[in-house]
């Protein structure tokens, strides 16, 4: 073994690394652009849940001996307001509670009629109305736990609930959408499918395609009359039969192996993939423009799909985060169709509803068609 020839090498492998600016560039900066997202995105505090109470509550009398009455609805309230700041509570009316839980602004709404309390002293136990927004199973879990807390608390109070006693208290829990079978891989199941259909196709086109003009495909066609536009239409349409069998495939194990839970359309859904698909593909060709070889396109994938897996709403809720960033997340194309395709299998949005998501894609599509167009006319591997 010759120590000399060994050094030699390394110093050609070296010196070739040195002379790639690309492969420095993805080296030393992509790592720093994902770590700086992921940094700021973890150190975020966590989200508050939103919870709504209509307090009808009038009170009641205490039982003979207590004398002077109580509002068990009060009590409750105020003991669920002091349960921390991740709980965020206001009391509305009925009308002004359904409206912000139907736009979304509300995670819960608590309904404490007006013979709660009554009623409660009478049993000797609560029984709790609670409408869930439903699409975080999360939230749900968390809510439970500290509803009863309070609720035993409250009871505990009057000395209506001993320690040594399972907790009086019931909840009458329904669901806006989804429902108490609902679990997390419920909620995170539609992200997880525009994340894989994103990434494969993604890395199936810019391979596939920095292939075409390593093995000079690209050039000769670029020789005949054939214009750009239809250069990139007809690749796009090429790598789209394998872009649909993957969003297939994934779709039909996520729903049936998987046995993921879901209320809208298949089709709906496979509508939004299929277009986020077409769109990876013309991102693929796009950033295969910017790659000399293999290598350099696997390192461009931290820096187009883990990004967008930050910002995308799939780990952390957009409206959470820094306000710098939310507009950077809103560019997102994965952004827009997590929203879609959550708005789909769990609250049962049809294509209408999820119109405005679906035209952002159709858009970002086209206008990376146009780029793609613009770009292939420097495909060269100098």
């Amino acid at each position: 073994m010759s120590t000399q020839r060994i050094l030699n090498l390394a110093r050609r492998v070296i010196q070739q690394l040195l002379a790639d600016r690309r492969t420095l560039a993805l080296i030393l900066l992509v790592p720093l652009v994902v770590l700086s997202v992921a940094g700021v995105l973890v150190r975020m505090e966590p989200t508050a849940v939103q919870l709504a109470v209509v307090l009808e509550d009038t009170g009641a009398a205490l039982p003979i001996g207590g004398g002077g009455t109580v509002n068990l609805g009060q009590r409750l309230t105020d003991s669920l307001s002091g349960l921390g700041e991740n709980l965020q509570l206001d009391v509305l009316d009925a009308a002004a509670a359904e409206a912000r839980l139907e736009d979304g602004d509300l995670d819960a709404i608590i309904t404490l009629p007006g013979d709660f309390s009554a009623r409660a002293l009478q049993q000797r136990e609560l029984n709790i109305s609670i409408t869930y927004e439903g699409s975080n199973p999360a939230i749900a879990r968390v809510l439970d736990t500290l509803l009863t807390r309070a609720a035993v608390q409250t009871l505990a109070s009057l000395s209506l609930v001993s320690s040594e006693s399972a907790p009086p208290v019931h909840i009458d829990a329904t669901y806006r959408y989804g429902g108490a079978e609902f679990d997390q891989l419920d909620h995170l199941a539609p992200a997880f499918i525009g994340l894989f259909v994103f990434m494969f196709v993604f890395i199936l086109t810019s391979v596939a395609f920095l292939r075409e003009r390593v093995a000079g495909t690209l050039e000769r066609l670029q020789a005949t009359p054939i214009r750009q536009i239809e250069i990139i239409i007809g690749y796009m349409l090429g790598f789209a039969l394998f872009a649909l069998a993957q969003a297939l495939i994934i779709l039909t194990f996520t729903i049936f192996g998987l046995q993921v839970h879901y209320v809208g359309s298949l089709a709906v859904v496979f509508v939004v993939e299929l277009l986020l698909a077409l769109m990876a593909v013309n991102l693929g060709v796009f950033f295969s423009t910017f790659a000399r070889n293999e290598f350099q396109v696997v390192q461009f994938i931290p820096l187009v799909v883990v990004t967008q897996v930050f910002l995308s709403g799939a780990l952390w809720a957009i409206e959470d985060m820094p306000g710098w960033l939310q507009p950077v997340a809103w560019l997102m194309p994965l952004t827009h169709a997590n929203y879609a395709l959550r708005d789909v299998m769990i609250k049962g949005s049809d294509l209408i509803a999820v119109g405005p998501y679906v035209l952002v894609l159709i858009g970002i599509t086209v206008g990376l068609v146009l780029i793609a167009a613009q770009t292939i006319k420097r495909q060269t591997l100098a």
